[in-house]
């Protein structure tokens, strides 16, 4: 099993690659704000060009907000071990969606080479990114948190060799999001369950989670403990996941899928197309009309890639993020 490589520093990278709008700095810096929020507030509204803010290495103890009227932000640290923003609400004191450490509303906007967390802890829901906007990207950032650790809500999003960590349904929402080379980290020796995708607009809902190139496994720290782990289950009626041409631990049960109560399972699309590893073994799956192993099968999913599913307007070439469009392995 091979790990994708995230959250080294990026210092020499993107000190060439970018000229900054604005920076956050710990230092008191002349000229540099000392928050995030700071920064925002200073930041021009409905903007049609990318507004660069460059976040310096350190913890920042703030809940950011990018409203609506925020459009093309981008935010970029020092790398996601270096540059870190934390804090710590959680439900039932606030809605699921309200609290998140990061909220970003407005289109366009892109994080890259930064952890985002929130530090409420196991046991409760408690998101540390939710993302309500469209043409989002996320570029080797961590999001680190239990349950309900991402809140993929609404928009068009691509996460890219980014380190999520969490443990109940902690990446969910109704996005339509690829996740491409990405470690997903079960991070509880309790039952994980990795995705809780609600889509619920009927079969032209254009949402859904795609899952290629990653690996899911258990977090470092947890040892030899081995979770009981599902790939997902249907928060609504219509839940969209496919998981594709990634590394299944052993850890993710022979049934693969968990019910949801009195959901139905007929009206709902889980694919799986050409994983490997212990936990890819799909003889034992689920019975549900809406589970199909289509290894054999890539017309079935190619609608699913990046060109197909998120980038059909080709939006994607503008941020400059490397990805791949389409399959990405033979």
């Amino acid at each position: 099993m091979m790990l994708v490589s995230c959250g080294k520093a990026e210092k020499n990278y993107h000190s060439k690659r970018f000229i900054f709008n604005a920076t956050v700095s710990k230092h008191h810096r002349a000229g540099a704000y000392t928050s995030i929020t700071e920064a925002l507030a200073a930041a021009p509204t409905s903007s049609h060009t990318k507004y660069y803010i460059h976040i310096e290495a350190g913890v920042y103890v703030e809940r950011v907000v990018v409203k609506r009227i925020l459009t093309n932000i981008v935010l970029v640290g020092d790398g996601a071990d270096t540059t870190k923003l934390q804090w710590n609400l959680h439900a039932p004191n606030y809605s699921t969606f309200n609290s998140a450490t990061l909220t970003v509303g407005g289109n366009g906007f892109i994080a890259m080479f930064m952890a985002f967390e929130n530090t409420a802890g196991n046991g409760f829901q408690a998101v540390a990114v939710a993302t309500v906007a469209d043409q989002v990207v996320y570029y080797k950032c961590t999001f680190l948190g239990y349950q309900d650790t991402l809140y993929a809500k609404s928009g068009v999003q691509l996460y890219k060799n980014c380190d999520i960590y969490g443990t109940v349904d902690f990446i969910c929402g109704a996005a339509a999001a690829v996740f491409q080379s990405c470690n997903l980290y079960a991070r509880s020796p309790n039952t994980i369950t990795f995705t809780a995708q609600s889509k619920d607009g009927g079969r032209s809902d254009p949402s859904g989670f795609v899952i290629q190139d990653c690996v899911l496994t258990v977090a470092p720290g947890l040892g030899r403990i081995r979770p009981k782990a599902y790939l997902g289950r249907p928060w609504s009626n219509y839940s969209t996941v496919v998981v594709m041409e990634s590394y299944l631990d052993d850890m993710i049960q022979p049934d693969g899928w968990l019910g949801w109560g009195d959901t139905p399972t007929n009206m709902l699309t889980y694919l799986e197309f050409r994983n490997r590893g212990g936990g890819a073994v799909t003889r034992r799956r689920v019975n549900w009309r809406g589970y199909k192993d289509v290894s054999g099968r890539p017309d079935i999913v190619r609608g699913f890639t990046i060109a197909q599913f998120i980038d059909r307007h080709r939006w994607l070439a503008g941020t400059g993020i490397p990805y791949s469009s389409g399959f990405m392995h033979n």
